[in-house]
């Protein structure tokens, strides 16, 4: 069921991080022409600058939120944890999701709160040409926040289960995992490769004899 539910939390994680990088993408390409429109045919893209803090740069601060947590991305100090057995890192780590997971949680319920509020009123930026709607930016928050209070509940109970019973109950998605299966699987098709001849056959050497 807690696999489950994390299996979930991860693809929407990942679906809301891939709208960030083309979000990212949009505003790459928005403000390069927006400069080269302003030196070339001094016309510059109208309330480019408005648009990239209220939505290009707000969606890139949080909606990546849900896969930095999900990832083990966020900065960790190990200076007094690091010579600790296992099992008193996945003290402190409890300890610092369930801290995380109280504090992520009111931001989230403070910024729904602040983003219907916002939606209610139609919020907008007043600039030179036109007004901009900003009221939709408003949702990014709650939304980043709240995929990283699951993942910090999930791994509380992660952290609580190995402190406990010595297992992990939910997959290690951290990027030093994710390398070192790579690492693992390439050690492993080398071996494999190493023990076959040219011909492809087990054990058979480059003369046909027997590699042992």
């Amino acid at each position: 069921m807690l696999r489950a539910i994390e299996s979930v939390a991860s693809r929407v994680s990942g679906l809301v991080a891939m709208i960030g990088g083309i979000i990212l993408f949009v505003m790459m390409v928005q403000v390069s022409l927006d400069v080269g429109m302003k030196y070339i045919l001094n016309r510059p893209i109208p309330s480019t600058l408005e648009i990239v803090s209220a939505y290009y740069m707000v969606a890139l601060v949080f909606l990546p939120l849900g896969v930095v947590t999900r990832d083990h991305e966020h900065l960790e100090v190990e200076l007094f944890t690091q010579h600790l057995p296992p099992r008193r890192i996945a003290f402190f780590k409890l300890l610092g999701c369930v801290i995380g997971a109280v504090y992520v949680g009111f931001m989230f319920w403070e910024g729904v709160h602040e983003a219907l509020h916002k939606t209610e009123i139609g919020e907008v930026w007043e600039t030179a040409t036109f007004d901009i709607p900003v009221w939709g930016a408003r949702w990014f928050y709650p939304i980043g926040t709240f995929l990283t209070c699951v993942y910090l509940v999930l791994y509380a109970i992660d952290n609580f289960a190995f402190m406990t019973r010595g297992d992990h109950v939910l997959p290690d998605r951290s990027l030093k995992s994710a390398v070192e299966a790579a690492v693992a699987e390439a050690d492993k098709i080398a071996g494999h490769t190493r023990t076959t001849g040219d011909d492809g056959r087990l054990g058979v050497g480059k003369d046909g004899g027997s590699a042992e």
